[in-house]
This record gives C-alpha cells, sequence and structure tokens, in this order.
C-alpha cells in the first residue's frame, strides 16, 4: 500500500485529437507565401471578430459556421484581434482543415490604445499561446492589426513565438511588409476588382452582403422592412462609411431599376452579392497571392460583410465564393475580356478542355469554342479571348466550363454580359420559364434534379428547404445554388440537413428564381 505522502492525486486530465503538418514560409518582409507539407498554400477566407454577439457559440455552432467555411472551398480564417478564444473553435478548423491566421489584442492604432500594462498582456499572451499551439490549425501569430505593436511589446511576442512555438512565423502587422490590407470595402463594378489585383496575401477586402428576404422579416419589423431606414443602419447597411450601402444600391439600380419593396430588393441584392463577391476572388487568382475577406462571418443580425447571415441562410455571397474558390475554376477576366483556368491546389492535368459558348437573351447558342490546354498546380492560364458574335442581344450569357479527358465536367461557370456590363434591365422581360423537378428524399438529404422544359432561360434559381409550416430549415448544405440554366438544361443538386433542425415535419423544397414559374 502506498503512503499518503506518495499516492498521486490526479488534479486535471486533458483529452484531444492530434494532427501532424508541417507549415513553411517564404518571403515574409515582402510577399509572404505559405507551403504545407511541402505544397504551397493560398489563403482564402475570411475575417472573424466575435463569434456570436453574446457569446453564446459552443461546439454545434462552431461546427456549422466551420463547415460552412469548407464548403465554400474556403482555407482559412483569420481570428481578427484574436476575439476567438474558445477551444471548440481550433477544434473545428482542426476538423475541417481550416487553417487559423491568429492575431494577439491589438486593434488599429486609431481604433485602439496601446496596453498600458505590457507584464499583464505578455502573461495572457503567452498563457493563451501555449494552450492554442497543439492545434494543427494554427498557421501564423500577427501582433496588431493594420500597424505595428509598440517596440518593446513587439520584440517579446517575436520572442514568446519563437521559444514557445517555435515552428510558426510571427509577422508585427496584418497589412504591412510581406501582407497588405486597409479595403476596400464597397461594392465596385466587376472590371474594378481586376483593375486592383493583389500583389501580396491580402487581409481585408469586403463589400456589403445583403441578406435574403426570410432573415430581414426575422431582423425588422414588418413596418421597418421598407424604405431602407435608421434601422437598416442599425444591422450595418448605411449609406456612408467604409461600406457605403450608397454605392451597393446603385449597382442595384444600374442592373434592375429600383425596387418597390423590400422583397424584390433582397432578390435584385442577391444578383450584386453574386457578381462581386466571385469578382473579389476571381481576381485575386490572377497572382494567387491569398485573399482574407472583410468578413466571412457575422456576429449579429447583419447585412454588410458575410457570406452567410447570422441565422446560417447562405446567401448567393456564399456560393459565390464557392464557385471562384475551387481547386481548379474556370474564369472570365473582365479587364482582359479573356477565359483563364486557375489552378490553386488541383494537381496536375496534362490533358484538359476548356470551352467557351455564347448564348443570347433567350438562350439561343450563338457561339462555340474549345481549347486543349495543360495545367499544373499554383497556375493561371489564359486560354482564349472572349471574341462575341456580330449580332448580340442586349443581354446575353457567357458559360465557361473545364472537362478532363474523360468527359467529366470539372468546372462550369456562367456570366451575364451586357454592352456596358451593368445594366441587365432587359432580362426583366423574359417570359416564365417552367423547371421540371425530382427530388429523392432520403431521412436527412434528397436530390433535387432539375430541368429547363422552357424555351428561355431560367435565371437565379434558389432552392430553398423549409418545413411544412413554411419555416426554413437551418443550417443547410446545398451543393449549388443562385443558378441559371439553359433551354433544355438540368442540374442536379444534393441537400443535406439535420434532421433534429426539422421540428418533426417533412422537409419540403420550394424553388424560386427571377422568371420561374411557382
Amino acid at each position: 500500500m502506498k503512503s499518503p505522502l506518495t499516492s498521486h492525486l490526479e488534479t486535471e486530465r486533458l483529452e484531444y485529437r492530434a494532427g501532424i503538418r508541417q507549415v513553411t514560409y517564404s518571403d515574409t518582409l515582402t510577399a509572404l507565401k505559405l507551403y504545407i507539407n511541402g505544397r504551397r498554400f493560398v489563403p482564402l477566407g475570411g475575417n472573424w471578430g466575435f463569434s456570436e454577439h453574446n457569446l453564446s457559440y459552443r461546439g454545434r455552432e462552431y461546427d456549422i459556421a466551420v463547415d460552412y467555411h469548407r464548403q465554400m472551398n474556403f482555407t482559412m480564417i483569420r481570428n481578427w484581434v484574436g476575439q476567438t478564444g474558445d477551444d471548440e473553435f481550433y477544434e473545428a478548423c482542426d476538423r475541417n482543415g481550416i487553417m487559423v491566421w491568429q492575431d494577439f489584442w491589438l486593434a488599429n492604432p486609431s481604433d485602439g490604445p496601446d496596453p498600458d500594462d505590457e507584464l499583464m498582456f505578455m502573461r495572457n499572451a503567452t498563457d493563451y499561446l501555449k494552450r492554442i499551439r497543439r492545434h494543427p490549425c494554427i498557421a501564423l501569430y500577427c501582433g496588431r492589426n493594420e500597424g505595428y505593436p509598440p517596440a518593446t511589446l513587439n520584440e517579446q511576442l517575436r520572442q514568446l513565438v519563437g521559444d514557445s512555438h517555435p515552428d510558426m512565423v510571427y509577422i508585427p502587422s496584418s497589412a504591412d511588409d510581406g501582407v497588405g490590407g486597409h479595403g476596400p470595402y464597397n461594392a465596385l463594378p466587376i472590371k474594378e476588382y481586376f483593375r486592383r489585383p493583389m500583389a501580396k496575401l491580402h487581409t481585408e477586402r469586403g463589400m456589403p452582403n445583403v441578406m435574403n428576404y426570410e432573415s430581414l422579416c426575422r431582423t425588422l419589423r414588418p413596418e421597418h422592412l421598407w424604405p431602407q431606414n435608421n434601422f437598416w443602419g442599425q444591422h450595418d447597411f448605411t449609406m456612408k462609411g467604409a461600406q457605403r450601402g450608397e454605392t451597393f444600391n446603385e449597382l442595384v439600380k444600374n442592373m434592375f431599376g429600383w425596387p418597390d419593396d423590400a422583397k424584390t430588393f433582397t432578390q435584385w441584392a442577391q444578383w450584386v452579392n453574386y457578381e462581386g463577391y466571385r469578382a473579389m476572388f476571381e481576381s485575386n487568382n490572377l497572382t494567387r497571392s491569398g485573399l482574407i475577406i472583410w468578413m466571412s462571418h457575422p456576429a449579429f443580425p447583419s447585412m454588410v460583410w458575410q457570406t452567410y447571415d447570422y441565422f446560417f441562410d447562405p446567401t448567393a455571397a456564399f456560393f459565390a465564393c464557392k464557385k471562384a474558390c475551387e481547386p481548379l475554376h474556370v474564369q472570365w477576366n473582365a479587364l482582359t475580356d479573356s477565359v483563364e483556368l486557375v489552378n490553386t491546389r488541383g494537381g496536375t492535368h496534362r490533358k484538359l478542355r476548356v470551352g467557351m459558348e455564347i448564348y443570347d437573351m433567350n438562350g439561343q447558342l450563338l457561339k462555340q469554342q474549345q481549347k486543349k490546354v495543360r495545367t499544373h498546380e499554383d497556375s493561371t492560364l489564359r486560354c482564349m479571348k472572349v471574341k462575341q458574335p456580330k449580332w448580340l442581344t442586349d443581354v446575353w450569357f457567357l458559360r465557361l466550363v473545364a472537362k478532363d479527358e474523360q468527359g467529366n465536367t470539372l468546372s462550369e461557370n456562367t456570366y451575364v454580359r451586357s454592352a456596358d456590363d451593368q445594366s441587365w434591365q432587359a432580362l426583366l422581360s423574359l417570359p416564365k420559364a417552367h423547371i421540371a423537378t425530382t427530388i429523392q428524399w432520403e431521412k436527412e438529404s434528397c436530390r433535387a434534379i432539375l430541368r429547363n422544359d422552357s424555351p428561355y432561360p431560367a435565371l437565379m434559381l434558389r432552392l430553398n428547404l423549409k418545413s411544412e409550416d413554411g419555416e426554413q430549415i437551418l443550417p443547410v448544405s446545398y451543393s449549388e445554388n443562385y443558378f441559371h440554366l439553359m433551354p433544355g438544361e438540368e442540374k442536379t443538386v444534393t441537400i443535406r440537413w439535420n434532421i433534429s433542425d426539422t421540428r418533426g415535419s417533412q422537409p419540403m423544397l420550394n424553388l424560386s428564381g427571377m422568371n420561374v414559374e411557382m
């Protein structure tokens, strides 16, 4: 028998899953590049502040939000100013393969003062770093947002990372030296994004992202829905300031005119959401330097800087990001009017066919062109110029596709075009399109097979999973949403959900679109 003096009393036990990976870096002072397990890593993702304004997130919510990032083909979350500290956040990133840019707690010099007590700051930093360093998701540490820490604190943080997490890099500023930042944060015409490609990993660039009508009704009282007012402003949609809602409104107005009600505005706003977020990431594909948007995750009901809303409803921006960030991606360069094939992490392909199709506004095929190409990882290949037919309607469609040698589609992308690439009002005159729908239901998933049986394009199709009482089922995973079908085309969409979120009712699938028969 052991004596009381030699017996061991267990005071604490920690169990966790471990991951193994190697992170290396180059050009940390000029144009930072990351490599994971020897392969070039392109950071694509968004900034987080608070996870939730009441700090109510636990494992389930982090799993949902981080999985949404994985679905968007994102690879990184920036923990902005270190405001999210829950273990469940890092564990969710570990499981989903999302790397974390980890800030310390210093807002930019104009927003946040320097710490009064550097000793206390460093004690907290030491404890925090030692707690999170076991997570394989950690990619780097950053001293301050858009500025440098005080010199003495900067040196202590550099030494702390070097001593306690020596395989990680420490950079002092999120927007200087080897990385860039400082916006812009307002919506721009598509061509403007390509005029401003980022030469370095860019940590803050964004635009408003108006929520869907269902979430707007959850956020505002009926009498506050329309016209836009101070209650919209309380949920971040202000005319001035960094987000410049007036610019977003101008894009909506140029596209389709000014709507009469909130429901129409939110529907038209999804076009601006899709076009803008796709262009932000596609313009970054020119250099593949990496882009962390401001922001990807909302901490409360907001109409700006998010890809899904506070209620976990994915907006059109969600699917635009998913499209633009796919590992092998075919895209249109709005500045050079050319077709490009981008390979960020899609492996080597010796024989691919990149195709271009041009349809008039009525969905009639006017032109086809193909080119055989080869692509290697970490490359952007210009494939062909877009040569428009002589006779075009006011609005037309550009369809791009990349296929392997067996004919399997690896990437598909559709653009709406017009003379100035801003006014699409002619689309409002299209006849209604009929969509034949077949749904194959399972317990927590279904396959929706959609076929456009009409002689006209069916535009901005949105599938919306609901319960028998008409309420949305959230969170939900759609393999694709907010897409167009040309005449005779068919698409299969897979939808997944958690049965506990159905409130005991049989799910229903609602289909809507700009010119779809309901």
